[in-house]
């Protein structure tokens, strides 16, 4: 029994002798790195993708400490999409997903197991489980509200696809890897769906069912059906009639809009390609995305928000990035709305200037992975192309490349709006950006990492891709990144693990998926079959 106070003593010790170490290994890392901007909670037990209560394949992951790479990022954050330090090995996400003698993958429904999920937090309206009823049921109905109830702090995810699309093992097992990762193994919040572009716009979609249920069948997996919705342009033609182009290229998020009205229970929508990749944890990646828009105050942020972050240039320093751009436009960037003739703000007035850290802490209405830049006097092909604003091409505008985002309810409503309402559009590039900017809302461009197969140092991809004016450093005439008026231009995005085009992240995912260990990022486009 003497004993007994000194044993205490001694483990107490000890253990505070651990804490003390296991501090000052984190404050050291912390200062050399830097916190990620998202950090994940300790998971709750993956739902379940079988019927036999398989497992979604959470615990299969594996995570290695990142080495060097052959190819670097040079442009973006480190830490935008999370824990560069901390590399998910592309065999363990992927092989678990492949088509196996004794895996059957059509027993399988992604679009009811997402739902099951959904249920461990959220009140999930019974209705959920007829997706396509939903779709063809008036947006008004006494059914269709039903779906808002208790699902505050949902998102989806939309997957663009077409009726062509050619589903690949390969595509595949990067489809339920997905699925798994930002849905099943994070406890159901996101939930995913494919928006399905039929090209035939002969199809009666929206009067026949039974045209309806043969074309689901005919272009959609089984496994992927229940999760699934079908339109043509004759449905879009339908819900905007005063728009004048209906395809899927120029008119990006028409379909999208619909979808928001018919599926109240989501206040976000990621809109993501078939060609996206990622090297993270699907989820987290966009969890650290959104987090760091949350964080970004609006003081500059339209101004930061047309340039690339070059970390090299501000000693890795995103906080010296800001702070230059700041003290270049003090209190003469934008603040607010920005105002054109005959278009009326739905954004409330915004503070003084003297409210430095106006926005911190408030969700974004958009997200985009791309400079938002001026397109007026870039030269890029679809620089005319407004139509239905007073002031015509001298509306104020922005333009982000790559249809990649996430947007808030409240921005595809007023967008949805004006074009039914008074014929307002401009091509998908440019849609999202520009009433954000006319409306005073919230809209960041998150600075990823982003990698380029071409010897270049900082300074002279500096000089390359920011000829712009102050405010749209990344545009200016004729920007290498754009399709111009007189076609493509040298530069060195054909390279580019994120673009519209080129080879640069196709290379980037091979490599991934052949071992090597890559940090958390975006790869656009990958055609893999």
């Amino acid at each position: 029994m003497y004993y007994l106070p000194a044993t205490r003593r001694f483990i107490l010790g000890a253990i505070v002798a651990l804490l003390v170490v296991t501090f000052l290994r984190y404050r050291t890392s912390s200062q050399l790195s830097g916190p990620p901007f998202w950090t994940p909670a300790a998971a709750a037990p993956a739902c379940r993708a079988w019927p036999d209560g398989r497992d979604s394949g959470a615990e299969r992951l594996t995570y290695e400490k990142c080495g060097e790479t052959i190819n670097p990022p040079i442009i973006g954050h480190l830490r935008a999409l999370g824990n560069p330090g901390l590399c998910l090995l592309a065999s363990s996400r992927l092989d678990q997903y492949q088509s196996l003698p004794d895996r059957d993958w059509s027993e399988v429904r992604w679009g009811q197991a997402q739902r099951q999920c959904a249920l461990r937090k959220f009140k999930v309206s019974s209705l959920e489980n007829e997706i396509r009823r939903i779709w063809h049921l008036p947006e008004d109905s006494e059914e269709v509200k039903t779906l808002v109830k208790g699902s505050k702090g949902r998102i989806a995810v939309v997957l663009r696809t077409w009726d062509n699309y050619e589903y690949t093992e390969k595509r595949l097992m990067w489809l339920r890897a997905l699925i798994a990762e930002v849905s099943l193994q994070r406890s159901g919040r996101y939930q995913v769906f494919f928006l399905v572009n039929v090209k035939n716009p002969d199809i009666r979609l929206e009067e026949d069912e039974e045209a309806y249920e043969t074309a689901l069948r005919e272009v959609v997996p089984e496994e992927f059906q229940d999760m699934a919705i079908l339109f043509n342009e004759r449905t879009l033609k339908a819900w905007y009639p005063l728009v004048q182009e209906h395809g899927a290229q120029d008119q990006m998020y028409q379909a999208l809009q619909i979808f928001l009205r018919k599926f109240k229970q989501f206040d976000y929508i990621w809109q993501l390609e078939m060609d996206l990749r990622f090297t993270g944890h699907v989820h987290d990646t966009l969890e650290s995305a959104t987090s760091f828009a949350r964080d970004q105050r609006r003081r500059g942020l339209w101004e930061r928000n047309g340039r690339f972050y070059i970390p090299h240039l501000y000693d890795d320093s995103y906080e010296n990035f800001s702070a230059a751009v700041d003290a270049e436009f003090g209190d003469t960037g934008i603040w607010g709305s920005v105002s054109t003739s005959d278009f009326i703000s739905q954004e409330q007035q915004p503070p003084l200037r003297t409210k430095q850290d106006w926005g911190v802490g408030d969700e974004a209405d958009l997200i985009s992975f791309m400079p938002m830049i001026d397109p007026i006097g870039t030269n890029w092909i679809y620089e005319d192309g407004i139509h239905g604003f007073a002031d015509g091409l001298g509306t104020p505008r922005r333009l982000a490349i790559v249809s990649i985002t996430r947007s808030s309810r409240r921005l595809l409503q007023l967008v949805d709006e004006a074009q039914r309402r008074d014929g307002q559009w401009l091509v998908s590039e440019a849609t999202l950006e520009t009433f954000a900017l006319l409306h005073g809302l919230k809209a960041v461009t998150v600075p990823h990492p982003i990698s380029i197969a071409k010897d270049m140092t900082a300074e002279e991809l500096d000089a390359e891709i920011h000829k712009g004016p102050p405010h749209s450093k990344a545009g200016g005439e004729n920007p290498s990144m754009l399709y111009t008026k007189e076609g493509w231009l040298p530069g060195p995005w054909w390279e580019a693990s994120y673009w519209f085009t080129g080879n640069g992240a196709e290379n980037v995912w091979k490599a991934y998926t052949n071992g090597e260990r890559l940090p958390p990022m975006l790869l656009h486009p990958v055609k893999e079959k």
